[in-house]
């Protein structure tokens, strides 16, 4: 049943690919468009011009990999240079220089970004495409008891950067243009500010109407408001709006439609705009009018905002481009200030600062809500969050204001955004997940790739089409649960199709395209559920969801009934390790992998090379020089314009073009060009090259490795880090020219006939290093564990580890355990269910996580804190495992309130009481000074320290004063076995919590005498719909008694009529004839068996269903969310104990739990509990003390009374509070 992915397994594409793709192009064209936006920077007052070279840009190699990154808590970045040139015409100076401009943060090969040593992942965004649309706004009014329906029209002009327009006609019929924070003007305004005539903008108009009715022309005098612009101030108002249209969308600095909404407004007004005009025209605005009185008089169709085709995703790359813009405007305000403010000339290294790109970036990485924690609970979750497409942040929709419309599912996520991922609660519809084969274009469509068909047959061997909504608009798509024949004809039957956004049926022949798996419907998530056919959508989403919340187990296992996309899902998220070349393995342990390869690097002439195999790279320093001479001689040649000012400019620029061309040519020839490259692989040859290698290795020592050996008269390659001698580079040309090396002349005829040179084979061994213990976002356990031995021989690209969450390859996020379906006392009521005591002693659902803990010694008002082993008042036991430092030593088993740190306050120095001065001499104690502030092992936790780091700071200066500042990072690692209170999962949406944990031999048991598992309760199948679980759990059991794992393709309903229930019973009844064991399948009652009950060892009054089933333990773990309070902190304004377990806070009685206790009349438990119990704040000081004198007990006023009062009062109702007994009132702040 897994064929069919083979088929179309090419057609999955890279996971990945939406972030890697996104930066690439970020790093080739948008980093350079950006600054070529703000080139040049010209300041008229001080004749100042400073020009920018983006083409030239240089990021160097990053100072540290992200290993070491996410180890220190440094950002993986690089430092961005840009050659800059200033020229100042007052005095004719000329500058250049190569500028640092900031760091520039770089994205892992894995898709994410790490800054201060956490893995950060930017969350692609769907907005609006930019352009023109169509919308109407209907409103219900009640006029002389009759419901009429009122219509208002609008056209939007939506831009990727700058301000919307709204073009609108209101209740009278006149035309308006809206703009946020400015008031509307007349449509006839507007139109005459950029430029047109009034009286030709009317006779357009009224030429392009005028088949109409006399009526309906005189309507068009009130469209554009003529009477109202009949003032004197109408001139001025013109002027003034012609600087706001040109400041507000005519300017490409402040406005930019992008090439997509350029090329939308061309297509829905009939322009024929160039694309790169990226601004409106006035002929955009003329022919948007028209188009609104075309939808007023019906003539024009609504556009649907929630079609695919009118939105786009805005990848990192793009998001990572507008900060950058960002930057850039803030870097040219401050060299505008700087150049204003000096009075002398300036250097061009004292303008730029690399402070303001380095704060965008930080600000977007650290606040923008489109910047998250990579959500590292399991690979999965890793992947699906790269994937992840959101509606909100800034620029989207408000989550709050978004209704079903936008939420709700369109015919055009069909293929492209999967219908059953989503979260629950107030982000449903708002979060979505990209399908398994969808992918993005280049303008920010999601495409997905569809089969051809062409008479009713399929056109497979032609390969997919990539469609966007756009090109699917007018085809018949149908769907992929049809069996078609041998030659892949469809059948000549009425079928599912989906045609102009609606669901219809239709023969073969109208039939254009078919979706080429069942699987491109559903995100990578969902389809990873078996038998997903069978379940409801809404248990769908929880199991999609919760397999995200999967916690890595300690000894991983893959499960018994597949999908055929774990092992996808795993490659793409790349954390595990591949072997590069064919070898031996010499040497495997945790921490590395030694691997002997032997690899024959075979070289030919260069014309057999491919040329995008072949990276040119001039050096930075060659490249540098070269380009420093063109500008000594461009500063030449415009100095001498500058000085003789009858020279033409256009005939200067002419004649410096070409002088700047020849420069060019004569400093290339004179300068030896070179070239880089990682890898050359070549032909086979037949030359030996024994000896003359030894020759090679004595004259280039730096060159020993062969892969690295450079052989080409005319191209000479090095290495880009390393700068050579004239005379070394000699000495590599003599060697390459000798005969004994070969000659590579590209004159010789012969040499594409001949092979010119052969390396005999080379043992390489390299060494491969684990990552293990390393704490995730989440705090779980990421590691690496080995899965080739020594001596063992691995091919090339051969698995080498898994890691956290894989075994040999394919995902694994839990374990197949046996479950049965049974009520067991109660005890698996709701959703509860009961495990077995093996569980836990088998170490099948324990988990590794670590936790991090971090103490800082600082200075105080007293004096220095100090890190130190000496604590006051301690015991040898408390301090046994702490080193001469005062830290934890690595190894160590810790519980809860041992010392990790040993930290002392220095305190202020009190006067003591007579009768303690008494008691400090007779006892012989000194009066300390410093108090015990350790850093403890917090409540609820042990484990074992891994990892400690000790970082010491210098230079921090506060209030002009030096600190020194000492912190300490101490890592423990937890072992948390499964218990009570855990959540337990499906991959069906079948969740629960572990209730009770029962002996091994408490357990029910198999006529073989297995015990279960796992007990589930019954009712929870029928009433969610989620029958998925029943077909998964009896395979299961069928592929644990014949040790064969199944790979099931959802929606197999193709294949038959009801193919999942024949493809179980079938194999149950296979499984009892191999086995001959009868009681695995009774045609009485198939799929269930008769158990023991292991207390009284009866069996059970019916039988039982019973399966083998994947259950995964959730990241909701009873100790991260038990807690308990006695004493704590209060709100400052209610005095009422404070919400939370990280505040340390309690329960609040409100207003519910009275109610229940009104029910019973105890009325003086209640006042107990809403005075002194609760915000009496003298009440509950006093009650103490009035237990322990046995007095009588007085209760005050609670304090939200006093609250509930003063907000009365700011009302303004004076509201004060009687006393029976007195007469008189007493007022609020007597109670006080």
């Amino acid at each position: 049943m897994s064929n069919s992915l083979k088929e179309v397994s090419f057609l999955v594409t890279d996971f990945l690919s939406i972030q890697r793709s996104s930066f690439s192009h970020l790093l080739k064209k948008g980093l350079i468009d950006e600054f070529q936006k703000k080139n040049p920077i010209l300041i008229r007052k001080k004749h100042i011009k400073i020009i920018f070279f983006p083409k030239f840009y240089q990021l160097t190699t990053p100072r540290w990999d992200s290993s070491y990154a996410i180890i220190n808590s440094k950002t993986y970045a690089a430092r961005l240079y840009l050659p800059i040139q200033l020229i100042n015409y007052e005095k004719r100076l000329i500058q250049f220089k190569w500028i640092f401009v900031g760091l520039f943060p770089l994205m892992t090969k894995r898709g994410h970004f790490i800054i201060n040593g956490i893995p950060r992942v930017i969350i692609n965004q769907v907005v609006r495409q930019s352009g023109i649309y169509h919308q109407q706004i209907t409103s219900k009014l009640i006029k002389s008891n009759k419901i009429q329906i009122e219509r208002r029209f609008y056209v939007d002009l939506i831009s990727q950067r700058g301000t919307w327009l709204r073009l609108e006609i209101d209740k009278k019929k006149k035309i308006w243009a809206r703009m946020k924070k400015t008031p509307r003007i007349p449509a006839l305004l507007l139109l005459q500010s950029v430029g047109l005539n009034k009286k030709i903008i009317i006779q357009t108009f009224f030429n392009l109407y005028s088949s109409f009715e006399k009526k309906t022309q005189s309507s068009y005098k009130f469209l554009f408001d003529i009477t109202s612009l009949k003032r004197k101030n109408t001139e001025n108002l013109v002027e003034t709006g012609n600087k706001l249209i040109c400041r507000k969308f005519l300017n490409p600095q402040s406005y930019d439609l992008g090439k997509g909404g350029r090329y939308q407004l061309n297509t829905k007004l009939g322009l024929s705009v160039p694309i790169s005009k990226t601004t409106l025209t006035a002929y955009d605005l003329l022919w948007a009018v028209d188009s609104l009185i075309q939808l007023f008089n019906n003539q024009k169709n609504f556009d649907d905002i929630d079609n695919l085709q009118n939105r786009r995703i805005r990848t990192s790359g793009e998001l990572i481009q507008n900060q950058l813009n960002l930057g850039l405007i803030r870097l040219e305000k401050k060299i505008v200030e700087k150049l204003k403010k000096s009075k002398g000339s300036v250097k061009i290294q004292h303008l730029f600062t690399s402070r303001s790109i380095n704060s965008v970036f930080k600000e977007f990485f650290g606040s923008n809500p489109l910047s998250q924690f990579l959500d590292q609970a399991n690979p999965l979750a890793e992947l699906t969050h790269k994937r992840r497409l959101t509606s909100v942040g800034p620029g989207g929709i408000n989550r709050d204001t978004a209704g079903m419309a936008i939420r709700g599912i369109h015919s055009t996520h069909y293929g492209r955004i999967c219908p059953i991922e989503t979260p629950e609660g107030q982000n449903a519809g708002l979060v979505n997940s990209l399908t398994t084969f969808a992918s993005l274009n280049s303008g920010g469509f999601i495409q997905t790739p569809l089969f051809l068909v062409y008479k009713g047959q399929i056109q497979k061997k032609l390969g997919a089409k990539i469609l966007s909504p756009g090109y699917e608009k007018n085809c018949a798509v149908a769907l992929n649960n049809i069996k078609t024949s041998k030659f892949n004809f469809l059948p000549n039957i009425p079928l599912t199709v989906q045609s102009n956004q609606l669901f219809k049926k239709l023969y073969r022949k109208n039939i254009n395209f078919i979706i080429v798996s069942c699987l491109q419907l559903i995100s990578t998530a969902t389809s990873l559920i078996p038998f997903l056919e069978h379940n409801d959508a809404n248990r769908a989403l929880m199991g999609s969801n919760m397999q995200r919340q999967a916690v890595p187990l300690l000894n991983s296992e893959r499960p018994i009934i597949g999908t055929s996309l774990e092992n996808k899902v795993l490659f793409y998220c790349g954390n595990f390790l591949q072997s590069s070349h064919s070898g031996l393995v010499l040497y495997s342990s945790h921490k590395k992998i030694h691997i002997l390869s032997f690899v024959e690097y075979q070289y030919k002439s260069p014309a057999f090379v491919h040329s995008n195999n072949l990276l040119i790279y001039f050096s930075v320093n060659r490249k540098k020089n070269a380009f420093i001479r063109l500008i000594i001689l461009k500063n030449y040649l415009n100095r001498l314009a500058i000085k003789y000012k009858n020279i033409k400019l256009n005939v200067f620029y002419f004649r410096f073009k070409t002088g700047l061309k020849k420069l060019y040519v004569f400093y290339t020839q004179k300068f030896i060009n070179i070239y880089f490259q990682k890898t050359l692989t070549l032909s086979n040859t037949k030359i030996n090259l024994k000896n003359s290698l030894i020759y090679f290795l004595i004259f280039i020592k730096k060159f020993y490795k062969l892969k690295n050996i450079y052989l080409n008269k005319h191209f000479l390659i090095f290495n880009k880090n390393k700068i050579l001698s004239r005379s070394y580079k000699n000495d590599v040309i003599k060697i390459i020219n000798s005969k004994k090396l070969g000659l590579f002349n590209s004159k010789n005829k012969n040499f594409l006939k001949k092979p010119v040179l052969k390396l005999n084979v080379n043992i390489i061994q390299y060494k491969l290093f684990l990552k293990n213990h390393i704490r995730s976002n989440q705090g779980t356990c990421l590691i690496q564990k080995p899965t080739v031995q020594a001596k063992q021989w691995v091919d090339k690209g051969e698995l080498l580890t898994n890691n956290f969450s894989s075994q040999n390859g394919e995902l694994a996020l839990g374990k197949n355990v046996l479950v049965a379906y049974l009520p067991w006392e109660g005890y698996n009521f709701e959703d509860a269910l009961l495990i077995n005591e093996k569980l836990i002693f088998s170490d099948i659902y324990t988990s590794l996580h670590i936790e991090k803990y971090k103490i800082e010694a600082r200075e105080t008002p007293f004096g220095f804190e100090q890190i130190t082993r000496q604590i006051p008042d301690s015991e040898y036991r408390n301090i046994k495992h702490l080193d001469e430092r005062g830290i934890i030593e690595i190894g160590s088993w810790v519980e809860e309130g041992d010392i990790l740190v040993g930290r002392i306050t220095p305190v202020r120095q009190r006067s003591l009481l007579p009768h303690e001065k008494l008691l400090y001499d007779i006892v012989g104690k000194e009066i300390s000074s410093k108090r015990d502030t350790s850093l403890r092992v917090p409540r609820g936790i042990e484990g074992r320290v891994i990892n400690l780091k000790v970082y010491e700071t210098k230079n921090i200066f506060q209030n002009k004063l030096k600190v020194k500042v000492k912190s300490v990072c101490i890592y423990i690692l937890e072992y948390k076995k499964i218990k009570i209170g855990d959540k337990v999962a499906g991959r069906h949406g079948n969740k629960g919590i572990v209730s009770k944990i029962l002996h091994q031999e408490d357990m029910p048991y198999y006529p073989d005498g297995r015990p279960i598992d796992m007990i589930l309760n019954p009712l929870g199948v029928p009433s969610r719909m989620n029958v998925g679980q029943l077909f998964e759990s009896l395979l299961g059991f069928v592929g644990l008694k014949l040790h064969k794992k199944f790979k099931i393709l959802p929606f197999d309903e193709v294949f038959g009529y009801e193919a999942s229930r024949s493809l179980t019973f079938s194999k149950l009844y296979e499984t009892q004839k191999k086995l001959n064991q009868n009681w695995l399948f009774s045609p009485n009652y198939p799929s269930k068996f008769r158990l023991f009950d292991g207390r009284t060892g009866a069996s059970f009054d019916y039988p039982i269903m019973v399966g083998f089933s994947y259950m995964m333990k959730l990241i909701h773990l009873v100790d991260e969310k038990i807690h308990a309070r006695s004493t704590g902190s209060y709100s400052l304004v209610t005095q009422q104990p404070l919400r939370g377990r990280s505040k340390h806070g309690g329960q609040r009685f409100g207003e519910m739990e009275v109610w229940a206790l009104e029910g019973f009349g105890v009325a003086y438990t209640l006042q107990e509990l809403l005075t002194v119990k609760s915000d009496d704040v003298k009440g509950r000081a006093q009650i103490m003390e009035t237990i322990l004198k046995n007095s009588a007990l007085r209760f005050g006023t609670p304090e939200s009374f006093k609250v509930l009062i003063r907000e009365l009062q700011a009302l303004c109702l004076d509201v004060q509070i009687y006393n029976r007994n007195i007469k008189n009132y007493m007022g609020l702040k007597k109670l006080n």
